[in-house]
Protein backbone atom coordinates (compact mmCIF):
# COMPACT_ATOMS: atom_id res chain seq x y z
CA UNK A 1 0.00 0.00 0.00
CA UNK A 2 2.61 2.33 1.11
CA UNK A 3 4.10 2.22 -2.70
CA UNK A 4 1.62 3.51 -4.60
CA UNK A 5 0.53 6.24 -2.09
CA UNK A 6 4.45 7.59 -2.13
CA UNK A 7 4.28 7.71 -6.01
CA UNK A 8 1.43 9.66 -5.47
CA UNK A 9 3.05 12.06 -2.75
CA UNK A 10 5.56 12.61 -4.95
CA UNK A 11 3.62 13.13 -8.38
CA UNK A 12 1.45 15.85 -6.26
CA UNK A 13 5.21 17.40 -4.95
CA UNK A 14 6.15 17.47 -8.32
CA UNK A 15 2.71 19.12 -9.64
CA UNK A 16 2.64 21.93 -6.45
CA UNK A 17 6.34 22.67 -6.90
CA UNK A 18 5.95 23.14 -11.02
CA UNK A 19 2.73 25.36 -10.01
CA UNK A 20 4.85 27.49 -8.03
CA UNK A 21 7.80 27.70 -10.14
CA UNK A 22 5.12 28.77 -12.82
CA UNK A 23 3.88 31.66 -10.60
CA UNK A 24 6.62 33.01 -9.69
CA UNK A 25 8.35 33.39 -12.97
CA UNK A 26 5.39 35.12 -13.68
CA UNK A 27 5.97 36.79 -10.97
CA UNK A 28 9.56 37.28 -12.37
CA UNK A 29 8.31 38.81 -15.79
CA UNK A 30 6.01 41.31 -14.22
CA UNK A 31 8.71 42.79 -11.38
CA UNK A 32 10.62 43.37 -14.88
CA UNK A 33 8.31 44.54 -16.16
CA UNK A 34 7.89 46.95 -13.12
CA UNK A 35 11.46 48.09 -13.33
CA UNK A 36 11.88 48.95 -16.39
CA UNK A 37 8.13 50.83 -16.53
CA UNK A 38 9.68 52.50 -13.29
CA UNK A 39 13.04 53.56 -15.02
CA UNK A 40 11.04 55.85 -17.59
CA UNK A 41 9.73 57.41 -14.80
CA UNK A 42 12.77 57.79 -13.20
CA UNK A 43 15.06 59.01 -15.92
CA UNK A 44 12.10 61.27 -17.10
CA UNK A 45 12.11 65.01 -16.46
CA UNK A 46 10.60 65.79 -13.01
CA UNK A 47 12.09 63.39 -11.17
CA UNK A 48 10.99 62.20 -7.58
CA UNK A 49 13.03 60.66 -4.96
CA UNK A 50 9.96 58.64 -4.27
CA UNK A 51 9.96 57.46 -8.09
CA UNK A 52 13.81 56.19 -7.35
CA UNK A 53 12.80 54.64 -4.39
CA UNK A 54 10.32 52.93 -5.96
CA UNK A 55 12.11 51.56 -8.55
CA UNK A 56 15.16 50.46 -6.04
CA UNK A 57 12.59 48.62 -4.42
CA UNK A 58 10.70 46.78 -7.26
CA UNK A 59 14.56 45.55 -8.31
CA UNK A 60 15.53 44.27 -4.79
CA UNK A 61 11.97 42.25 -5.10
CA UNK A 62 13.08 41.29 -8.29
CA UNK A 63 16.37 39.49 -6.73
CA UNK A 64 14.64 38.01 -3.99
CA UNK A 65 11.72 36.35 -6.55
CA UNK A 66 14.84 34.98 -8.47
CA UNK A 67 16.54 33.63 -5.04
CA UNK A 68 12.44 31.58 -4.71
CA UNK A 69 12.81 30.54 -8.12
CA UNK A 70 16.49 29.30 -7.63
CA UNK A 71 15.64 27.20 -4.33
CA UNK A 72 12.45 25.25 -6.20
CA UNK A 73 14.67 24.58 -9.08
CA UNK A 74 17.46 23.30 -6.71
CA UNK A 75 15.11 21.33 -4.87
CA UNK A 76 14.29 19.35 -8.48
CA UNK A 77 17.84 19.16 -8.65
CA UNK A 78 18.96 17.77 -5.86
CA UNK A 79 15.12 16.55 -4.04
CA UNK A 80 15.76 18.33 -0.70
CA UNK A 81 16.06 21.81 -0.11
CA UNK A 82 19.70 22.91 0.42
CA UNK A 83 20.11 25.21 3.65
CA UNK A 84 22.57 27.07 1.45
CA UNK A 85 20.04 28.19 -1.24
CA UNK A 86 17.65 28.97 1.67
CA UNK A 87 20.62 31.27 3.35
CA UNK A 88 20.88 32.83 -0.31
CA UNK A 89 17.28 33.82 -0.13
CA UNK A 90 17.36 35.08 3.03
CA UNK A 91 20.32 37.40 2.86
CA UNK A 92 19.08 38.55 -0.50
CA UNK A 93 15.69 39.71 1.12
CA UNK A 94 17.39 41.10 4.63
CA UNK A 95 19.82 43.14 2.38
CA UNK A 96 16.51 44.31 0.62
CA UNK A 97 14.61 44.99 3.63
CA UNK A 98 17.97 47.25 4.94
CA UNK A 99 18.88 48.90 1.36
CA UNK A 100 14.83 50.04 1.80
CA UNK A 101 15.02 51.02 4.99
CA UNK A 102 18.00 53.26 4.75
CA UNK A 103 17.27 54.80 1.41
CA UNK A 104 13.71 55.62 3.10
CA UNK A 105 15.50 56.66 5.77
CA UNK A 106 13.23 54.62 8.26
CA UNK A 107 16.38 53.01 10.69
CA UNK A 108 16.73 54.36 14.44
CA UNK A 109 19.77 53.85 16.51
CA UNK A 110 20.94 50.36 16.58
CA UNK A 111 18.74 49.32 13.77
CA UNK A 112 21.53 49.28 11.06
CA UNK A 113 23.37 47.45 13.54
CA UNK A 114 20.93 44.56 14.07
CA UNK A 115 19.95 44.27 10.43
CA UNK A 116 23.57 44.29 9.43
CA UNK A 117 24.21 41.43 12.50
CA UNK A 118 21.25 39.41 11.04
CA UNK A 119 23.14 39.82 7.64
CA UNK A 120 26.66 38.46 8.71
CA UNK A 121 24.83 35.19 10.54
CA UNK A 122 22.88 34.64 7.75
CA UNK A 123 26.29 34.46 5.65
CA UNK A 124 28.11 33.15 8.41
CA UNK A 125 25.79 29.93 8.47
CA UNK A 126 25.80 29.55 4.64
CA UNK A 127 29.51 29.65 5.34
CA UNK A 128 29.16 26.35 7.29
CA UNK A 129 26.64 25.24 5.65
CA UNK A 130 28.75 25.14 2.11
CA UNK A 131 31.99 24.23 3.81
CA UNK A 132 30.15 20.69 6.30
CA UNK A 133 26.92 19.68 3.64
CA UNK A 134 24.71 16.72 4.96
CA UNK A 135 24.79 13.63 3.63
CA UNK A 136 23.25 13.29 0.14
CA UNK A 137 21.17 10.37 1.78
CA UNK A 138 20.45 9.71 5.87
CA UNK A 139 22.56 7.46 7.25
CA UNK A 140 25.64 8.11 4.84
CA UNK A 141 28.72 9.28 6.32
CA UNK A 142 30.77 11.25 3.74
CA UNK A 143 28.79 13.86 1.76
CA UNK A 144 29.46 15.90 -1.76
CA UNK A 145 30.64 19.07 -1.72
CA UNK A 146 28.45 21.13 -3.56
CA UNK A 147 28.64 25.07 -3.33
Amino acid sequence: MQGPVTRIYKLSLQVAFNLAIVVLVLGMFVGVWRVLANLGRTLGPGTTPQAFQTLITDALTLLVVIELVRTFVDYFEWERVRIHVLLDAGAIFLLRELIIKIYAHEYQGLDAFWWTGAILLLMLARTLAVRWPPPDHPGEGKAHRHG
